[in-house]
């Protein structure tokens, strides 16, 4: 849908659902919770390349008592506290993320290449970089030689090009940048969301290309759901199945290093129906803190990863559903605490490799 269509929509929408009803199932949503003052230890600087793998650390989840799974989680580099409700007969869980730091923000995928098409469960991915929090991204295995795909756009993980390829011929890279595309998501350096607006992919490619070093992380999905605080209603996709009830997941903006991470059930779930995009956008809509809001992969892609039980990684949404789809990258939140006395497990690993010389 044209951009300006879309826009005027969304703000004759706003107008009429200021303040969208959740119905009788609504609950008090959750606050973000502050980060903890740094008494002792020190906060990690994590680079875009490198993530020191810090916690989380066992003694900084936050329990109700008699329950043995944590409802938050909270140290002086990262707080997290998870939420519920419902809306429209379907269930959803939301988590609100406070970083002290923004490389805490970071992207990960099963491969180095979109051309592999390695798949693993959510909660092995956030176990391999020791998440803290982590949901599913978007990325598709590239179904084309060279690296550039029909309706795929840009993508950039930690600083590092995944689509185009270098190895692109000159002819497909022109063919792709005249494919018109999607809304695009940066994570830039300073962990903020950016929407670019769909445009030729070309077109997106130059607009990233001229943000330099502040583009850290590039997803191509969409559509966007909230900009500049304006919920964006009327966007119509078979693709993104706009129409049909399903599960869906999204990533949001509340404020400078603050974030929510919200995922619907669907009607595979026992107790609910799924959501359509403009009923997932109203739901978005309803915490008033948000100010930009990122469609991701839904269906049964959808994954929220936290701590259950003695579990530090596991899938918790849909807990009725026991489906889970094996995933090619993942969004995390890192740890960055590193208590008096204690260290990563890089500077183990470098320890380790000086005294074996």
């Amino acid at each position: 849908m044209k951009k300006w269509i879309r826009r005027a929509m969304s703000l004759a929408a706003a107008g009429l659902m200021a303040l969208p009803a959740l119905g009788e199932d609504a609950v008090e949503q959750v606050p973000v919770l502050e980060l903890p003052e740094l008494k002792k230890g020190t906060i990690a600087e994590l680079s875009t390349e490198v993530d020191p793998l810090i916690g989380p650390h066992d003694g900084n989840y936050l329990f109700q008592r008699g329950q043995k799974s944590p409802y938050a989680y909270a140290d002086p580099s990262i707080t997290v506290n998870i939420g519920t409700g419902r809306i429209y007969d379907t269930n959803y869980m939301y988590a609100r993320v406070k970083i002290a730091t923004p490389g805490q923000i970071r992207m990960m995928s099963c491969e180095d290449s979109l051309a592999k098409t390695t798949k693993v469960l959510g909660s092995k991915l956030a176990a391999r970089v020791k998440a803290v929090v982590a949901i599913n991204g978007v990325l598709e295995a590239d179904v084309t030689s060279g690296g550039v795909a029909f309706v795929d756009g840009p993508v950039m993980k930690q600083g590092v090009w995944m689509r185009p390829s270098a190895k692109a011929s000159a002819q497909k890279l022109a063919n792709w940048q005249e494919e018109e595309g999607r809304d695009t998501l940066v994570i830039d350096d300073q962990g903020d969301l950016v929407v670019l607006e769909a445009k030729p992919w070309g077109e997106i490619q130059e607009e990233i290309l001229e943000m330099g070093d502040r583009a850290v992380n590039v997803l191509c999905f969409g559509p966007a759901l909230v900009l500049d605080g304006i919920p964006q209603y009327g966007y119509q996709s078979r693709q993104m199945s706009s129409n049909r009830p399903a599960q869906r997941m999204a990533i949001c903006q509340t404020g400078p290093l603050e974030y929510l991470l919200i995922t619907s059930e669907g009607p595979d779930d026992p107790d609910g129906n799924g959501l359509k995009l403009d009923q997932f956008v109203e739901l978005i809509a309803s915490f008033p803190d948000v100010i930009t809001a990122y469609n991701l992969d839904g269906g049964s892609s959808s994954t929220l990863v936290f701590r259950k039980g003695s579990e530090k990684w596991a899938k918790i949404n849909c807990p009725k559903n026991g489906k889970k789809r094996q995933l090619r990258d993942l969004i995390y939140f890192a740890d960055a605490w590193m208590p008096k006395g204690k260290s990563s497990l890089l500077e183990d690993a470098a320890i380790a490799g000086e005294a074996a010389k």
